[in-house]
């Protein structure tokens, strides 16, 4: 006579197999949603406490036949993805790989999930993004009145230095006995306004991000692309006696808008350059992974002190207060990013330096030949 494998549960899948459906989410993330740079613990974040979530749901409808709602863990996976920089619609598929995982393990054992247990599963995932999302949008919309908030202060505040020097430079120009022209009073003009009219262009251009962008794609090629951007940041770091070196290992046409990405790039060559330690070098690297253009910048600066990390593409926010700018470079770059629905991302290497990576589309019409 013969006889059947006795099905596993899924409850039981799910609790003795976490470390293995885990490890499989992650291979599936790294290769679409994440670099492979990217931290584990970082990655992982609340995704095992999830499991056991859904194991306990699963385990509660086999013993009550009602499915309870369990989830807790996934609003502070949301919060933590958007201090991450993830796009929303990257959370929501990392749900989704989550449930395949689970599924491929369980079929792995023999033990095909019935279709009640399906139900419970994909309510709980279903659950899961709802609190997820939910969570992300309410953090990102509350930074977003924040930054609206500071702004005007930020700015009148910033101002009002350069101003004030400048008006006093041209009152003493205007005294007598500064015939001819003080040559230190010119110069303290000329420095008073340039540095408001560098307040007033970067301000400009998050309010022209902040309000929405009309991409405008176009097909480039990567080395276009990677000339135009070393052709702008390699006088700035010849200047500080620092070498720039440039990794291009694929030469494909890519679908996206040149001038966007150009410039989130270039702010973040200039701020790798600006930090780097003297006799360091900059790297930029490019390469189409997939349907994904990842483009990566590392720096010598030393690392990030601890929860810097979080605060790196928020509006004003400087990584160093004893470094000239207004903190706007990181966050204009992330705006960029997110209009082309990718994702930018920081690795913190302590001691050492920062890798700053964007994970952009290559568009609708995909990589051309």
């Amino acid at each position: 006579m013969l006889s059947w494998p006795m099905l596993i549960p899924l409850h039981e899948i799910v609790a003795t197999r976490r470390d293995e459906i885990v490890r499989r989410w992650t291979e599936q993330v790294r290769g679409t949603l994440a670099s492979e740079s990217f931290p584990t613990p970082e990655l992982v974040d609340h995704i095992p406490r999830f499991l056991d979530e859904i194991a306990a749901g699963l385990r509660e409808t086999a013993l009550t036949g009602h499915p309870p709602k369990l989830v807790v863990t996934a609003p502070g996976h949301g919060e933590q993805r958007l201090r991450l920089g993830f796009s929303l619609d990257s959370v929501v598929r990392e749900y989704g790989m989550l449930r395949a995982a689970i599924i491929d393990v369980a079929m792995d054992a023999d033990s095909p999930p019935a279709l009640d247990e399906l139900h419970v599963v994909f309510d709980l995932i279903i659950d899961g993004i709802s609190h997820a999302v939910t969570e992300y949008a309410r953090h990102r919309d509350a930074e977003m009145q924040r930054q609206a908030n500071e702004h005007f202060a930020f700015v009148a505040h910033e101002l009002r230095n350069p101003v004030g020097s400048a008006m006093t430079a041209l009152e003493l120009l205007r005294s007598p006995g500064t015939l001819p022209p003080d040559e230190f009073l010119i110069g303290s003009l000329e420095r008073s306004l340039r540095h408001v009219k560098k307040l007033i262009d970067e301000s400009l251009r998050v309010a022209r991000f902040a309000s929405g962008i009309d991409l405008r794609r176009e097909w480039v090629t990567l080395d276009d692309l990677a000339a135009e951007l070393e052709l702008g940041a390699r006088p700035e770091a010849r200047a500080k006696g620092m070498d720039l070196i440039v990794h291009l290992t694929s030469h494909e046409r890519v679908f996206l808008d040149r001038r966007l990405v150009s410039s989130a790039v270039g702010n973040l060559l200039h701020n790798a350059i600006k930090f780097t330690r003297p006799a360091g070098a900059v790297e930029l690297r490019m390469h189409v992974d997939g349907a994904r253009l990842i483009i990566e910048v590392a720096d010598c600066c030393g690392g990030l002190p601890p929860g810097e990390v979080e605060q790196a593409f928020s509006p004003f926010v400087r990584l160093d207060a004893e470094r000239e700018g207004f903190g706007l470079g990181l966050s204009i770059a992330k705006q960029a990013v997110d209009a082309h629905g990718g994702a930018i991302r920081v690795q913190n290497l302590p001691r050492k330096g920062c890798v700053f990576a964007l994970e952009l589309p290559v568009g609708d019409e995909g990589p051309g030949a």
